[in-house]
């Protein structure tokens, strides 16, 4: 095995990443991304059509670069509330930006050892981590537009690391969705069609990213989403708990307690010191509590 490739393997794994795989940046992206940006199911999202040039173009992002290596890291796969209001998995823990930046610039550390140059994101860079991902051969992309693993399902997070070091590239695997839609079927706004996520209707994006009032259309199917939605995921097979399959989630991604036991209907009385205390350190925090207070009065809770 390539000698840099080891250690970083070697690495990932210590640092409690699940999945390390090596793809090639100059593969073929097609036209996926500006269609979907054309046709305005990006939203009010304008970062995206900002770093479009960017995210088809990687030698834009660090110049020089031979490989991009996209890593796994899992999140919990159940929701541990005991009241009601639904808070997507990924952000019942801690910020995961803050957390794997440290673990990544540790790889950055080990990378540089062999000569290589190299620029790390999770999520929060101009960079096609799904299609990385699924190129490097840690999964497919599946009818819900995320990256789904035989081992695994879709409850990870995605960090990709852009190095000058050429590395072994991985096979992609196939596409195992076979004929199932559950996904869709699954989605309360209908916002799925084979593999795209259409932001203007997605839960996630009103409850998450939207600075607007909730269309009354979308506010009437929220019913208990206080923050995200997980329902594609949790109607997806490849979820669905397996012997043996039980993966080891880093404590800091669990649900602190006072998160846990909060009813929804405190959000109303809250002010900030006390969405302080609660939040700092969750991803939760960056919406700010009126916007949480909106997603709670547009609810059925």
């Amino acid at each position: 095995m390539h000698p840099a490739r080891q250690a970083l393997e070697y690495a990932a794994a210590t640092l409690g990443f699940s999945g390390v795989g090596v793809a090639n940046p100059f593969d073929d992206q097609g036209e996926a991304l500006p269609r979907f940006i054309a046709s305005g199911m990006h939203a009010d999202m304008a970062w995206m059509e900002r770093h479009l040039p960017a995210r088809q173009n990687p030698e834009l992002v660090l110049p020089g670069v031979r490989s991009i290596i996209m890593l796994t890291y899992e999140y919990p796969r159940s929701d541990t509330r005991s009241v009601p209001g639904s808070i997507a998995r990924y952000a019942q823990g801690e910020d995961y930006h803050k957390l794997l930046a440290s673990k990544l610039a540790d790889l950055d550390e080990t990378l540089q050892f062999y000569g290589g140059t190299q620029r790390c994101f999770t999520d929060s860079g101009p960079v096609s981590e799904r299609f990385f991902a699924a190129r490097a051969g840690l999964g497919w992309i599946g009818r819900n537009g995320l990256l789904i693993r035989p081992r695994g399902g879709s409850y990870c997070f995605l960090a990709s690391i852009l190095t000058t070091l050429e590395l072994p590239v991985d096979a992609p695997m196939p596409n195992h969705c076979g004929n199932c839609h559950r996904c869709e079927q699954a989605c309360p706004t209908a916002a799925l069609e084979d593999g795209i996520c259409d932001a203007r209707r997605c839960l996630s994006f009103w409850t998450i990213e939207a600075k607007s009032p909730i269309p009354p259309d979308i506010a009437a199917r929220q019913g208990n989403h206080l923050y995200g939605c997980d329902a594609c995921q949790e109607a997806c097979p490849w979820n669905q708990p397996r012997p043996g399959q039980q993966p080891r989630i880093d404590p800091h991604l669990l649900m602190p307690a006072p998160l846990r036991h909060m009813p929804p209907e405190n959000l109303d009385s809250m002010q900030e010191p006390e969405f302080e205390n609660i939040f700092t350190g969750s991803p939760i925090r960056r919406i700010g509590l009126e916007h949480l207070q909106r997603n709670h009065r547009s609810g059925q809770f």
